[in-house]
């Protein structure tokens, strides 16, 4: 890594900015593209693929290091903090439970802004020079930035049976009783055995993950023009100051900050 990528503090006030770009949503799909802006520290339970097309994105560590990168991955349940955005972002979120998910993994990737430099350099060949406008241009460069990192990382061990059944079962079970007590006797495994699997084979506690399907659900009530009150309670929060302390802390902003301002992009139908 050359030394003109790092930083050790920054001068500069991070001012707010617009996320005016377009969110491709959907089942199986979350890609911002767009201008990115400032965030307050926040972890997500996803792989964060970031390629910008422009100048770099400072990223600052919960260590308070600083790295202009522009390329990066970030591993799930890592504290980081958009420092100073850009103007021309891809930002793919990888669910970490998933085969792409689980192969990036292998990478060993820790908690150090450095580090997500240097593995982001395998996108440096990607092919991407422009932001995608439509579903399918979404698409294509989803699988080229995944393409690109399935080249270069190992062979993910394969799944157990109990997890595989539970990451079936949780999108289903929001509305239900999803403390581990509960979920536990459906896989067949003691509460121990299953917080302790689940943590070493998806990488992080159960509990971020759940929150992270609530958020799931949230966002689908605000892309089909719910408000924010409605969004939380569909979702299980039990208000909307609940819902956006939970956006802000998973994903460093408010849901106000994207509602209204993004143009969300909806998987073709049929």
């Amino acid at each position: 890594m050359t030394s003109s990528h790092r930083v050790k503090r920054s001068p500069r006030s991070a001012r707010p900015g617009p996320w005016m770009g377009r969110l491709f949503f959907g089942p199986q799909r979350l890609m911002y593209a767009g201008p990115m802006a400032p965030t307050a520290p926040h972890a997500h339970p996803t792989f964060q693929v970031m390629v910008s097309l422009g100048e770099p994105v400072r990223l600052r560590d919960a260590l308070q290091r600083e790295v202009d990168c522009p390329w990066a991955i970030i591993p799930p349940d890592v504290e980081h903090t958009v420092v100073h955005g850009a103007l021309a972002v891809v930002l793919l979120h990888v669910p970490a439970e998933g085969l792409a998910g689980r192969r990036l993994r292998t990478l060993g990737m820790g908690a150090g802004a450095e580090e997500w430099l240097r593995a982001g350099e395998l996108l440096r060949a990607c092919g991407i020079d422009r932001l995608p406008v439509r579903w399918a241009e979404a698409e294509a460069q989803t699988r080229a930035l995944l393409s690109r990192l399935e080249a270069n990382v190992g062979a993910p061990p394969p799944t157990h049976p109990a997890v595989k059944k539970l990451l079936r079962l949780l999108p289903e079970s929001l509305d239900g009783d999803v403390r581990l007590s509960a979920l536990a006797p459906q896989v067949g495994l003691s509460v121990g055995r299953l917080s302790h699997l689940f943590r070493a084979e998806v990488g992080f506690a159960l509990r971020p993950y759940i929150l992270w399907l609530r958020l799931h659900r949230a966002a689908e009530h605000l892309q089909r023009g719910g408000t924010l009150t409605e969004a939380a309670h569909a979702a299980g929060f039990t208000d909307s100051a609940h819902l956006n302390h939970a956006f802000r802390r998973t994903l460093g902003l408010n849901p106000s900050e994207i509602v209204g301002v993004v143009q969300w992009v909806r998987p073709p139908s049929g």
